[in-house]
Order: structure tokens, then sequence, then C-alpha cells
């Protein structure tokens, strides 16, 4: 949290602001629990007034999507059952997510937290948290949002996605060309395609004016075996064994976010179903056994392996 996280604008060295060219600058910290970056066109002083803004404005998100702030809006919603007056930001992130949820058949759905908290915190059995999940309601109106008894939300499928959105547009609003955002999730708004290695897919994409989310079972699991991890798919309860690794490319980071969440717990017809029938979308994804995969949309492929 950025509370207790050093800020940086630096190419190598922590606390310091180094220059990658004579305009370009590289501030590196956290977001949403994430290591994260972005490289900014600018003179020196105007870089720094910019990411000072781009700071303060991702820790204003954290303190409404952040399950690790016990005084964020989403802790204290899920704490209470119901939350008065919530942000906008708020709203629209659980409508995007309602959204997704439609599209994605319901393998992408923030009430998926009772599952996270039964396998990471031993505070309940799996099968009385798939009950919680599966009865979850949510209500959204300008006054508030309520839920259901027993339910929890987590907006970790999406809200990283988010936050790289906003920061683009904060920027893209002050005239200030980003080759690269990352926080935890890509976004590449600039003209300027740049390599992003998929190590698991063992292919580099070059990418411009697009997003990219990447969402790996591996990267958190809760036995010796890894047959439970920290995706869930919401409809069953487990954490399916399709996929090492699902890599999205989209139009918004938040989208290339909940979809990947979404195809790493979905099985390969699944995947390919749903990917084509969205615009715009290319999806990379690597089998447990390590053979590739490639579904979406053809143009975007051969674009970004060219």
């Amino acid at each position: 949290m950025f509370s207790r996280r050093r800020f940086m604008l630096a190419a190598v060295a922590a606390g310091t602001i180094g220059r990658v060219t004579p305009s370009r600058w590289e501030w590196r910290g956290s977001a949403m629990g994430a290591e994260a970056r972005i490289v900014l066109d600018a003179p020196r002083d105007q870089a720094e007034a910019a990411l000072a803004e781009v700071v303060a404005d991702i820790d204003r998100l954290e303190e409404i999507f952040s399950l690790h702030r016990p005084g964020s809006q989403l802790s204290r919603l899920n704490a209470a059952g119901r939350l008065d007056a919530p942000a906008r930001d708020l709203r629209n992130a659980l409508a995007s997510a309602n959204r997704w949820a439609r599209v994605t058949e319901g393998a992408f759905d923030p009430a998926v937290q009772p599952l996270w908290r039964a396998w990471a915190e031993g505070v309940e059995g799996a099968e009385e948290a798939l009950t919680r999940v599966r009865g979850a309601r949510i209500e959204v109106t300008p006054a508030g949002v309520s839920l259901s008894p027993g339910a929890a939300l987590t907006l970790n499928g999406i809200a990283q996605g988010i936050v790289a959105d906003r920061v683009a547009a904060l920027l893209d609003r002050h005239g200030f060309a980003a080759p690269l955002i990352d926080t935890g999730e890509m976004q590449l708004p600039g003209p300027e395609r740049r390599p992003v290695e998929l190590p698991e897919a063992g292919v580099t994409v070059r990418l411009a004016r697009t997003a990219l989310a990447t969402s790996a079972p591996s990267a958190l699991t809760f036995d010796p075996a890894g047959r439970h991890h920290h995706l869930f798919d919401p409809r069953t309860g487990d954490s399916p064994g399709w996929w090492r690794s699902v890599t999205v490319i989209a139009p918004t980071a938040a989208q290339a976010d909940a979809l990947s969440t979404a195809f790493a717990v979905s099985p390969p017809d699944l995947v390919g179903d749903i990917a084509a029938g969205l615009p715009d979308i290319a999806v990379f994804a690597t089998r447990r056994e390590g053979e590739r995969e490639v579904f979406g949309t053809e143009r975007l492929i051969r674009e970004s392996l060219a």
C-alpha cells in the first residue's frame, strides 16, 4: 500500500530520479499489491509533477479497492455487508465486474472472496465458502452497496487494470506520452511498439495502443502439490489445472485483467468461444503440459507477433 511504500523515479536505483534518455523517466513503486512502473516522456520537472499526481490518484483508488487496507471502502463493505455513499469508482467497478461475469458465463465473479479466505486463511470449509459464493447477491445504487448475508467481494481480478487505465487517462489529459504503464497489468498507450516477453508462452509480442494482463495459477498455491491455487472457478470452487498461464491482449487493462482471470479457470473450448465473440482480443495460453494455444482476433495476433 502506498502509505508504506517508497516511491521513485528511477532507471535503476531506488530513491533517485534516473534518466533513461534525455527526456524519458521511469517511476518504480507498487500498486494494488503489485510492483509497478511508469515510463514517461517529459522534462524532469513536468514528469515529477505528473507522477506525483499519479501516485496520489493510485493511493485514492487503493482506499476504495484494497483488501489490505481495513479502512478501504471494499473492506468496510465486506465487514458490514453494506456501504453508504460509495465512491463512483466502486460502483463503476462493480458494474464492470458484473458485465464480465455475464460475458464469461460466471468464470469471473467478484464474490469469490470466501473461497480465497477458506484456502488462504483456513477460516472455514471450502464447501461452506462455495455456498456463500453461489448465494451472493450484490445490490448497487448511488446511495449504497449492500451484500447478501455471508457474501464478500474481491476486485483483485480487475482493480489493477482499472488503475492502469486511470493512470493512462490522467497522463493523456495532461498531454504526456507514456510508452509504458505497468501496475501489475500493462497499458501501452503510445504509438511506439514495445516488446513484451511472455515466458510461459515462449513468445515475445510487440504492442502499442493496447493493454495486456497475465494470470498464472502457480503465482500463489495453497498446497505443496499446487492443486489449490489463488484462482478459483466460482462455479465449482475448484482451482482448475487447465493452464500454466493465460495472457490477454485487449483494448483496456481492466478488460484484459478480468478476462485473464476468467480464462485461467476455463477450459480451452470456452476460452475460444468467448474470445471469438469479443473484438480486438488476443489470448496466448500455455497448457499445464507446455503446449501453447492462441485464441481471438487474427489481425491482432498477427500484429502482435510481427
